[in-house]
């Protein structure tokens, strides 16, 4: 039988009785679209990451154009981000019409380094969108004196849910915090769905706007806006396992410690979370120091399948060659894409089949 990277299944099978009857509340109440169940769980997950808004969208990609549409960043403009991650964080900055800017990553954090920053600001700059990467979390207190008050702050938070930093939730630190509820998230809807939270009301109000046409009621369009909601049957799944979060957050840490402690330390060199953090272990993704190809296929082999994130950095994709990126632009982020290995991991990941993974890494040491 095939270890996945990620199972999704004994997720469901945990709380199916939970997500039954929620999915039967929404069925039942003949209301689908933006209804009672969106609004209580914007409600839920904004208090749970301690600010006082949150709206909800068809995906986190949406909330991260929508976020930086309300901020009125447009063309012309300049967004600061990182080259190591997923590609929607770019596909953002050039969807709201901004050019994206890379800065290099720290070796050992993965995180935007910090020290590169100011060097990366020009006139243009209007927003820095720091990436919360695999759950570490990035000192958005410190960018915020370097950048000063006049450069917006959008956190990707996309997989962050539940990782602090000095106590304080991902995501509320920023002008705008980003969420995404794609499944294999550490909160997962059995669908798209993403969520952007803000302390600020008149962002707020803009981004409720945004989402829904632009519509202040049925007959009057403000602005022009899109159609992105989450719907109703969604918001009911993730109110039930919101409530769940910080258990499953835990076990992901016991998980990612015995990693820590029992895989192979000339193979393997871990991503580091500084003190004051604590991640929500999105992913357990570490440089792998020997030869990667050969130590996927010896898994492959043994049934235990691994991931790489990411194979490429986002200065040197293709669709990205207009922004003129050249290798050597960012060598960190270029070298660990050579080296990142991603192992089994997921809350529910059962004690046995932990034990098979670590044993069949270590024997690999021994070919």
């Amino acid at each position: 039988m095939m270890i996945w990277r990620c199972d999704l299944l004994p997720q469901y099978e945990a709380y199916k009785d939970e997500i039954q009857e929620a999915i039967t509340r929404v069925l039942e109440s003949g209301r689908y679209v933006l209804a009672n169940e969106v609004a209580q769980f914007e409600k839920e997950f904004s208090d749970y990451v301690g600010v006082d808004y949150g709206v909800s969208v068809a995906n986190a990609t949406d909330a991260l154009t929508l976020s930086l549409m309300a901020l009125g960043i447009a063309h012309g403009d300049e967004v600061i981000t990182t080259p190591y991650t997923a590609i929607p964080t770019v596909s953002a900055i050039i969807a709201s019409g901004a050019t994206p800017i890379f800065v290099d990553i720290c070796e050992d954090t993965y995180l935007m380094d910090l020290k590169k920053v100011a060097t990366a600001i020009t006139p243009k700059t209007k927003a820095i969108m720091p990436v919360h990467i695999f759950g570490n979390v990035m000192d958005v207190e410190k960018l915020k004196k370097i950048v000063g008050n006049d450069i917006y702050i959008v956190e990707d938070a996309s997989q962050a849910h539940g990782a602090t930093i000095r106590g304080k939730q991902a995501g509320s630190m920023g002008d705008i915090g980003v969420f995404s509820f794609y499944p294999t998230k550490n909160l997962g809807a059995y669908g798209d769905g993403g969520i952007a939270v803000t302390q600020n009301k008149n962002l707020d109000a803009q981004l409720r706007l945004l989402r829904m046409y632009g519509m202040t009621d049925k007959d009057h369009i403000k602005i022009n806006g899109i159609n992105s909601r989450l719907d109703e049957m969604q918001a009911s799944i993730l109110r039930v396992k919101l409530k769940h979060l910080d258990k499953m957050n835990q076990s992901r840490r016991d998980i990612a410690q015995r990693y820590q402690e029992e895989l192979p330390t000339e193979l393997f060199k871990h991503q580091v979370i500084d003190e004051g953090v604590e991640s929500n272990y999105h992913v357990f993704n570490s440089a792998f120091l020997g030869d990667r190809d050969a130590f996927v296929r010896y898994m492959d082999e043994h049934d235990i399948q691994t991931n790489i994130y990411y194979l490429m950095p986002l200065h040197l994709q293709e669709a990205t060659r207009y922004l003129g990126g050249k290798v050597g632009d960012c060598p960190v982020a270029e070298s660990l894409c050579k080296q990142a290995i991603a192992l089994t991991f997921y809350p529910e990941l059962k004690k046995d089949i932990l034990d098979q993974v670590i044993k069949t890494v270590n024997q690999f040491v021994n070919l």
